[in-house]
Formats: C-alpha cells, sequence, structure tokens
C-alpha cells in the first residue's frame, strides 16, 4: 500500500510540474502575448468602438419609430363658465374623471448635409482605427520579440557571472590553502579575497536583472508568477542584414503614418461637417394620434388621428457658434497635416539611425566572431595542457571564463542586431 501511495504521489508532481511549467519558443512566445496583452485587448475595444461609431453614424439617416401612452385621473371636475345674454352665467362640465391617450409616431431625415458627412467620418473612422490596431499590434510584436532575446542574453550573462564568481572563490580557496603552508603573502590573500568578493555583487545584480525582466515578460505575456517560462531559442544565428529603403517607399505599408494620413481626412469632414450647420435641414413625419375620455373604465369618446408633416429648420443667427466649431475644426486640420510632415521626418531619422545601429552590430558581431575564435582554439590547447599536466584546473578555468565571455560578446553584437533588426521591421511595417 505504501509503495501505491508513492507512485500515486509521484504522478500527481509529474502532472503538477507539467502544469506548472511552459516551453515557450519564440512563435509560441508572440502567441500568447497575443492572447494575453492588456494593450491589444484594449486596441480590440477601440475597433468596437470605430464600429459602433458607423452604426451611430447610419442610425442619424434612417427612420425613426417610437410610440407613447399616457393616463391621466381627473380627481376634480373641470367646468366651461358661457355667459349667455338674457340667461345669466352658465356652466358646463368639460373633464372626464379618465383620460387616456396614445400616438406613434415615425420620423425620417430628408435633406441635411450632416447625415452625409456623418457616414463619411464613421468610414474614415473606421479605417483610422484598424491602422491604429495594427501599428499597436506591431509595436506589440516587437517589444516581445526584443524581450524573448534579452531574456536569452540575460540568461548568458547569469551563467558567465556565476562561473566567474566561481573561478575567483576557487583562486582565492587555492591562494588560502598556500598562505596557510607559508607559500604566499598575506597581500596575495587579500588580493584573492577582494577579487573573489567583487564578483558577489556582480552576479547578484546579474541575476536580478534577469529575474526582473522574467517577471516583466510573464506579466506582459499573461503567465501567472508560480508558473515557470522557459525560452527555446538561442543567439548564434541573425537575418540577413536588409537593403537601405527610402522614407517614400515606406510611408505606404507603415501603419501608424497610414493612421495620421486618415486622421487628417477625418479632419477634411470635420471642417465639412462644421460648415454643414450653416445650411437648412428638412424632416419629415408620420403621426397617428389616439385619445379617450370617460368617466368609466371603458375606452369611450375615441379620438383617432393620421398626421403627416414636414419640418424645416433653417439657423439664422447662433451667436458665432457655428463660425466658432468651423474655426476649431479648421485648426484640428492644421494639426493633423503638420503631424503628418513632422511624421514624415521622424520616420526618415529614425530609418537612418536604424541603419547605422545595423551597420555597426554588423561589424561588431564580424570582430566577436574573431575574438570567440581565437578564444576557442585558446580553450581547446588549455584542455590539452591540462590533460598533460602542463598548467593548473585553475588556469583552464580561466580559459573556460574568457572563452565564455568571448561567447557572451558575440552574444551581444548578435542581440543589438536583433534589437535594430526588429526596429527596422517595426519603422517599414514589416512587422511579421
Amino acid at each position: 500500500m505504501l509503495k501505491i501511495n508513492t507512485l500515486w504521489l509521484l504522478f500527481f508532481l509529474m502532472i503538477g510540474n507539467s502544469l506548472f511549467a511552459g516551453e515557450y519558443d519564440l512563435d509560441a512566445f508572440l502567441e500568447l502575448v497575443k492572447q494575453n496583452s492588456k494593450d491589444l485587448k484594449l486596441a480590440k475595444q477601440e475597433l468596437k468602438m470605430a464600429d459602433a461609431v458607423k452604426k451611430e453614424a447610419w442610425a442619424s439617416a434612417l427612420p425613426k419609430v417610437g410610440a407613447q401612452g399616457d393616463y391621466r385621473r381627473n380627481l376634480l371636475e373641470n367646468y366651461l363658465f358661457v355667459d349667455f345674454p338674457g340667461q345669466g352665467k352658465q356652466k358646463f362640465k368639460i373633464s372626464y374623471d379618465n383620460e387616456f391617450s396614445f400616438n406613434a409616431a415615425l420620423t425620417q431625415p430628408l435633406f441635411s448635409f450632416k447625415i452625409g458627412n456623418a457616414l463619411t467620418a464613421a468610414s474614415q473612422y473606421q479605417s483610422m482605427t484598424d491602422f491604429i490596431f495594427t501599428a499597436s499590434e506591431q509595436a506589440i510584436v516587437t517589444f516581445a520579440k526584443k524581450g524573448f532575446y534579452q531574456l536569452l542574453l540575460l540568461n548568458k550573462v547569469v551563467e558567465i557571472a556565476e562561473a566567474s564568481e566561481l573561478s575567483a572563490k576557487e583562486n582565492y580557496d587555492n591562494i588560502k590553502n598556500k598562505y596557510d603552508n607559508g607559500l604566499v603573502s598575506e597581500f596575495e590573500l587579500l588580493q584573492a579575497e577582494v577579487a573573489w568578493k567583487n564578483k558577489i555583487p556582480e552576479t547578484m545584480e546579474t541575476k536580478r536583472n534577469y529575474d526582473l525582466l522574467l517577471a516583466n515578460l510573464k506579466n506582459f505575456a499573461g503567465i501567472s508568477e508560480e508558473q515557470d517560462l522557459i525560452l527555446i531559442g538561442n543567439l548564434e544565428t541573425f537575418p540577413v542584414k536588409p537593403d537601405r529603403v527610402s522614407t517614400e517607399s515606406v510611408l505606404g505599408i507603415h501603419p501608424e503614418f497610414q493612421a495620421m494620413v486618415w486622421q487628417s481626412r477625418l479632419r477634411e469632414t470635420g471642417v465639412k461637417a462644421a460648415n454643414a450647420d450653416y445650411f437648412p435641414t428638412l424632416d419629415g413625419s408620420f403621426v397617428y394620434v389616439f385619445s379617450s375620455q370617460t368617466d368609466t373604465w371603458q375606452l369611450e369618446n375615441r379620438n383617432n388621428n393620421f398626421i403627416l408633416g414636414l419640418s424645416l429648420t433653417i439657423p439664422i443667427y447662433t451667436g458665432g457658434y457655428i463660425g466658432a466649431q468651423a474655426q476649431k475644426a479648421k485648426v484640428e486640420l492644421e494639426k493633423a497635416r503638420i503631424n503628418i510632415e513632422k511624421n514624415k521626418d521622424d520616420i526618415s531619422n529614425e530609418l537612418t539611425n536604424i541603419f547605422l545601429r545595423l551597420d555597426e552590430a554588423e561589424k561588431r558581431i564580424t570582430s566577436a566572431k574573431g575574438t570567440l575564435n581565437s578564444a576557442q582554439k585558446a580553450f581547446k590547447i588549455a584542455e590539452v595542457s591540462a590533460d598533460n599536466g602542463l598548467i593548473t584546473q585553475l588556469e583552464l578555468k580561466d580559459a573556460r571564463i574568457f572563452n565564455d565571455q568571448a561567447n557572451l560578446n558575440y552574444y551581444k553584437a548578435v542581440y543589438d542586431y536583433l534589437d535594430a533588426y526588429f526596429d527596422w521591421e517595426k519603422a517599414t511595417g514589416r512587422v511579421e
């Protein structure tokens, strides 16, 4: 029985570990971010808002039907007093205890510049929102890609820091042993101790940076704190450096810039909508009216009527309100146009900066690759020398650390290249 219980316990532990362990490659991690990103969820709500605005605009052009029913109870009677010549004043009852009324009305806008402008604005707003969503999605994906590879890099940094601290500790232990046997001076012992203890805060700092980024990525991807996040990837390879592109060739597919273009068009429609308030509007209506007055609870003394009507509204003087609204709309349009020109300059400067970063990172990769080859060669020689007793194990560990540091420098160069490359994807609207 004890053996069976133990097996069941191990089984549940395995299930628990599988539930709380998460291994993700880049594609899986990006899908997780898209599903759980709160920023992306907010952007999706803006899409729903655009749909609601479009429905609202159509509602202003469609007919409206409404109905209303009323009941009134008269607590006192009302009379009509008539003064007849030669007969004196007489009164006549003109009210009933119960009054019932019902009316239904259909109204339809027949002429209004506002409606056409509202429909145009709703369509433009939806297009602008679509591009804003695309820009938000690309920004979130870019951030997720950078975080993915940055965590891989920090993991390597932690490994190197821990190995360096361990090597410094072993060197201190070795020096202390020699000091205890009178082979080295106290000054050499203190030097080794300081070198070891200086490594401790460096390792702690690298671990803290790793843990902070890990926590941020978990929160960004909607992963609970208890769940493990293990990223599957490497910094060995990187995409080919893209060719230089002109600013004009980017503008057509740059979602943020296109959102500004549609915002400018929306502002143009806003100017037209503001000026539309100067023009008259014509509405048609068809109304059915029913009423009944009685002293009982029956529908007596009924009246029915159908009423067809037209309503023409002409703005004559509004105290300058319409002119002020039109002026505000023109100012907003001019601001939108200035923002477009400013964004063009920003995109141009960003592209220039990105290509400079790509060129620099590519050169660093080439240099780091050469250094790494030399460090790997030196480490192999050290391994052979250690096997033959020509160098100590401590010297072998130092050679390993130099090799690891060369690896780390190479990874840092690759990460900086990827960081610039992801910015290039975003700046050119080519985020995959």
